[in-house]
Order: C-alpha cells, then sequence, then structure tokens
C-alpha cells in the first residue's frame, strides 16, 4: 500500500500536535510502520499521513542494525546445520537423515528425507547437538538451550517463514526506536517464551526465532498503548493489530507448533514495549507542555510496571522450570494454548471426529520397547509416555502386558498411548 502526506503545516506550542481526517480507504498503520517522512521538521512541524497518526522528523529515525544483523546469522546457522547433518554422511550413500545433498566438493551439506523433516532442514540429532530446546539438558545445566533455539530454525521453509515476519515487522520498529531497545525486547520475548515452552511442553524439543518475533508483534501492540496521545485514530490500530496478532496465534494451535512460545512471547513484547518503546517526539511534546502533567506521570508510572513485571515474571518462569513446578495445577486449561482440535469442542477420542489429534501421543514423541517370551503373541510394550510435568524430563514410563505384539507399528504405539499414558489428553 501507498501512503501519500499532504504537505507540512506549521503549528505553534500552544496549538498541540495537528489533526487531520483520513479517507475510509486508507490504512491505519502504527508509529513504528509508517514509511519515513521525506521532509525535514522541526518540533513546532510534525507531518501526519493517513489516519492522522504522526510521523516521527527524520532526525530520529535510526538505521537499521540489529534486524539485518539477526537475519543474516540465522541463515549462516542454518547452513552450518545442513553441514553437521551431512559430518557423518559417506559420499556413496544415501540415508533418511541425509538425503537431498548439495553437489559440493569436500564437505557435504545436506536435508533429511521430507517424510523425516517436511521442512527442508536437518535431522532432529542435529538439532539437540546445536543447542534445541530439551528440558532433560536445561536441567541437567545446559542453560544455554534458553537462548540458543532462537538462532535455530527447522529448516528451509521454517526459516524463510520467520526471517520475511522479522523483516516486516523489525525494521520499523528499529527505524523508529533503534537497535538497542528493539534487542532487548526481541530476547526478553524469546527467551521467556523458551521458558515457558519448557515448563508448560516438558516433552518436546523446540527451535525457532517465532518466540522472539510474537514480541515484536507484541511490542507493537504496546507501543500504540504507550504513545497512545500521538494516535489521531489509537484505537484503529489497536484493532488491527490486536486482529492480526490473535489470527496469527489461533492458526498457532494446530499440532507441531510450538504456541506456548508464540503466546508468552507475545505477552512478554506487549509488556516490554510498555518500559522501553517511547518515541522521542512523546518526550518532547512532554517538555515543551503540551501534554498534561497527568499524562506524563501515567507514562512512567506504566514504565515501572512494566520493568517490575517482566522481572518478576523470569523469576517465576526460572522457579517453574528448575523447581519443578507443576504448572498445570496453576493453569489447567493452558494446554489449550499449545492446540486445539478443530472442529471447535469434537471428540478427540472419536476416532474421525477432529481434522487433528492434540493428544500428547501424537505430538510428544512417545516410543517404546517390545518384549516377549516364547511366543510374540504373549508379549509386553514399555512405553515412554510424554507427560505435561517436568519430572523425568517431561515423560513416564508405562507398562502394558499380554499383549499380542507381532504387528506393533507407530500407528497401534499412539493407540496405546490414548488408552494407558496419564496425560496422553492432557
Amino acid at each position: 500500500h501507498e501512503l501519500t502526506a499532504p504537505p507540512p503545516e506549521r503549528r505553534s506550542h500552544d496549538d498541540g500536535l495537528a489533526r487531520c481526517t483520513a479517507s475510509a480507504s486508507r490504512m491505519h498503520l502504527p508509529l513504528s510502520m509508517m514509511p519515513t517522512s521525506p521532509a525535514a521538521a522541526s518540533l513546532e512541524e510534525v507531518v501526519f499521513v493517513s489516519g492522522g497518526y504522526a510521523l516521527l522528523p527524520p532526525a530520529q529515525h535510526y538505521r537499521p542494525v540489529f534486524v539485518p544483523l539477526m537475519v543474516s546469522a540465522c541463515a549462516v546457522i542454518l547452513g552450518v546445520e545442513f553441514y553437521e547433518n551431512g559430518l557423518d554422511a559417506r559420499p556413496d550413500k544415501v540415508t533418511k537423515d541425509c538425503y537431498y545433498r548439495l553437489p559440493f566438493q569436500g564437505p557435504i551439506f545436506c536435508a533429511a528425507d521430507l517424510s523425516t523433516n517436511p521442512l527442508i532442514g536437518p535431522s532432529n540429532d542435529v538439532l539437540l547437538r546445536m543447542g534445541a530446546k530439551e528440558n532433560k539438558a536445561i536441567l541437567d545445566g545446559q542453560f544455554w538451550r534458553l537462548v540458543t533455539p532462537l538462532f535455530l530454525h527447522a529448516g528451509i521453509v521454517h526459516c524463510v517463514l520467520n526471517m520475511v515476519v522479522l523483516l516486516q515487522l523489525g525494521m520499523r520498529l528499529e527505524e523508529a526506536y533503534g537497535a538497542t531497545r528493539v534487542a532487548i525486547v526481541y530476547f526478553i520475548s524469546g527467551i521467556w517464551g523458551v521458558i515457558m515452552s519448557a515448563v508448560l511442553a516438558p516433552h518436546s524439543i523446540s527451535v525457532g526465532a517465532s518466540g522472539a518475533i510474537f514480541g515484536l508483534m507484541g511490542a507493537s501492540l504496546g507501543e500504540v498503548v504507550q504513545n497512545w496521545r500521538l494516535y489521531e485514530r489509537p484505537c484503529a490500530a489497536m484493532g488491527q493489530l490486536g486482529f492480526g496478532a490473535t489470527l496469527q496465534l489461533l492458526l498457532g494451535t494446530m499440532p507441531l507448533v510450538d504456541n506456548f512460545a508464540h503466546f508468552f512471547g507475545f505477552c512478554m513484547g506487549l509488556i516490554a514495549a510498555l518500559g522501553l518503546l517511547i518515541t522521542p517526539l512523546a518526550s518532547r511534546a512532554t517538555r515543551s507542555g503540551s501534554w498534561p502533567m497527568a499524562a506524563k506521570c501515567l507514562r512512567h508510572l506504566l514504565q515501572v510496571v512494566a520493568a517490575s513485571l517482566t522481572y518478576l515474571l523470569f523469576i517465576a518462569g526460572l522457579l517453574a522450570l528448575y523447581g519443578n513446578w507443576d504448572a498445570y495445577k496453576l493453569c489447567p486449561e493452558c494446554a489449550r494454548i499449545a492446540c486445539l482440535p478443530f472442529p471447535w469442542g469434537c471428540d478427540q477420542s472419536s476416532p474421525g471426529a477432529c481434522w487433528w489429534d492434540c493428544s500428547l501421543c501424537s505430538s510428544g514423541g512417545v516410543s517404546a520397547q517390545v518384549f516377549w517370551t516364547g511366543s510374540q503373541r504373549n508379549g509386553s510394550v514399555v512405553m515412554r509416555c510424554p507427560t505435561l510435568s517436568n519430572h523425568d524430563g517431561g515423560f513416564e514410563h508405562v507398562t502394558v502386558q499380554h499383549l499380542n505384539v507381532e504387528n506393533v507399528d507407530d500407528t497401534s504405539l499412539v493407540g496405546l498411548c490414548k488408552g494407558h499414558c496419564p496425560d496422553a489428553f492432557g
């Protein structure tokens, strides 16, 4: 969409911020998502575009550094993942873990078969070696796994989708607020998302910058709240951003998506923005007396509350993770954040009733060992059931005896899990 700005109009301090009437067909954007003004503006000159939203003077815009650096880092690390995936591969033998190969001389760069990784990426073992979120390793002292997932991606498709959204959201925020503030929001949102994913989905292994990117989405919303008086139509901006975020979070309730990282990253980004993303134009307007003292006090109060809440949430999250708290006793319905069976209200235990399966048996990595003595028709299965608790890294062993184990496969194993694992359906 192209936005056009009317000629700047000089106003005195007594006139306050200028207002303008927008065409209903034009797009309403927050401060961080508007194009740069082509004309210079002093404190007395504020350029307005569609919807009456203010543009910051050009002197207050920053050159993006952090976002391009993160995009480059994630792209390079994805290449390292493919290199690591081919370290143990033989040039003359194609395997499922190293199926698609780049025709280079020397080191082998390869991706797993699509049946192993449909996102065109490495095997799970490579992601684990490079720092994916795994509860058992985190609890054993590898705390760096709370950060490294932000740089890893499951494959080319995953990385490209994340980087496109990061460029769209992050570049505008960084132009308005600078690399330091955007980097702080990005990392505290991403790390908080990983922590809460580890607390609420201890059985899952996950990678990706999605939690941090959702943090920037939440920050865009928090920016509107903190700079409310600079907007001609703040409710319209809130509505558009809120609708987009809600839609993205609903899409995250499909299986095999770590929506815990998305949701809690979004919430942390919203909180952090209240403390960090205040435009310099707002501060100057306050000093010049354009805003009443009550608005200034409210803005600083929001900063103090946001900083305190961020600190307390991090402490609570780390205590829940390393203290093996049962988070589902405090929030029994939190499992619905990660996955919702569709159509909503369908019975997961009835075959074919739902479009997808939200049970931990299908998404939590159930595994089993089969034993028998004499005849396979009277065997036993020891299942490693995924659970909702942090005990033993998010798994529990359950034994099922007196079974015919002749034809035990992945499908029958999921069925056994649903019938015998205690947290199969959350």
